[in-house]
């Protein structure tokens, strides 16, 4: 990331508005040197605190340190015209979880034949890899949500929006929030994030958690009439099984999925899954079929994936013993039949 020597109207060219948050505002540009098209993000006019340009800084350098295939690269850090600090970095084309949400929940046949419940964990799947990754440098993303995850036109995943993001290596002070105050998205954010306790990296988990749980079941995981009713639920209610949100399209969720929702989104940050990575585990056990069996429906799910497993090691012998296994139960199903016919 290297630090502009030019000002934006000298280097870019402002094509349109893309969307704006709390402090930035977010444009599609030409690179008049490049002649690419990438997004620029600026400070708003009307955040001009000494504190907003600080957390926006932290934002283009966590970002820019963080170099990996979901989350998107930062080109150029710099001021514009005014003087106001910007950075550039990739534009990406594509629909947010949200979007994607809800037309399934519309029940847009199309979308879900290309999204099945296996490519949505896919999906979710590198989400988790990009904020482990994060993890791992000591950075809390802190607003993960449906609507900063944007899936690309050729199927990339990309977690957006590091405007919140908190380097836990950084000296004191560098991060502008305080003790108390809360910042985030409530319905997603963690009961301890809501209650200001000092940020963890269990605040992703949960946040993960809701998202999935949102991404699955196309049902949020608290509702409410206002903020207020949903920082309440989030603090003092258990989120319904999703399980139990049957949609007319997909049915309901698989239940081992159901469970890893339900650990993720736990009150208690002890009962969550202790790392993101340690979620990553469960989710590749789950997409490899390796199911642990926990109640009927999993115990049949776990049984065929061993089953699977026998027919692709020893096919040989399976295509020799299958036959004669299968033969007392062909013989008693013509006999009742015609025992039945007879009658």
């Amino acid at each position: 990331m290297q630090q502009a020597k030019t000002f934006l109207w000298d280097r870019y060219k402002e094509l349109e508005a893309l969307g704006e948050g709390g402090m930035g505002k977010v444009v599609k540009a030409q690179d008049l040197g490049l002649d690419r098209e990438v997004a620029i993000k600026r400070l708003r006019v009307e955040v001009g605190d000494a504190d907003s340009a600080q957390r926006f800084l932290l934002e283009a350098r966590a970002t820019g340190q963080l170099e990996h295939p979901n989350i998107p690269p930062v080109y150029e850090l710099g001021k514009d015209e005014d003087g106001r600090p910007y950075f550039a970095l990739k534009l990406v084309r594509g629909r947010s979880l949200q979007q994607l949400i809800a037309g399934l929940n519309a029940g847009d046949l199309k979308l879900h034949d290309e999204f099945s419940f296996t490519l949505r964990l896919q999906i979710f799947q590198k989400v988790c890899e990009a904020v482990a990754y994060a993890h791992d440098r000591g950075i809390i993303h802190r607003d993960i949500k449906p609507d900063n995850v944007m899936v690309g036109e050729l199927g990339e995943v990309f977690l957006m929006d590091w405007g919140l993001a908190k380097d836990q290596q950084a000296a004191a002070g560098a991060d502008a929030t305080q003790a108390g105050l809360f910042m985030g998205t409530p319905m997603y954010a963690a009961p301890e994030q809501i209650s200001g306790e000092t940020a963890s990296p269990q605040w992703d988990v949960y946040a993960l958690g809701a998202t999935l749980y949102e991404w699955l079941s196309l049902k949020p995981p608290h509702s409410g009439t206002s903020v207020r009713d949903v920082l309440t639920a989030v603090l003092t209610k258990k989120p319904t099984d999703p399980v139990f949100h049957f949609h007319p399209v997909q049915g309901r969720m698989p239940v081992e999925m159901s469970r890893l929702v339900m650990k993720a989104l736990h009150k208690d940050p002890k009962k969550r899954f202790q790392s993101v990575r340690e979620m990553l585990d469960e989710i590749q056990n789950i997409l490899n079929g390796e199911i642990q069996a926990v109640c009927p429906c999993t115990v049949v799910k776990s049984s065929f994936h061993g089953i699977s497993r026998v027919l692709d090691r020893y096919p040989l012998i399976v295509l020799l013993v299958i036959p004669w296994l299968l033969y007392p139960l062909y013989a008693l199903i013509m006999a009742l039949w015609h025992y039945l016919k007879a009658a």
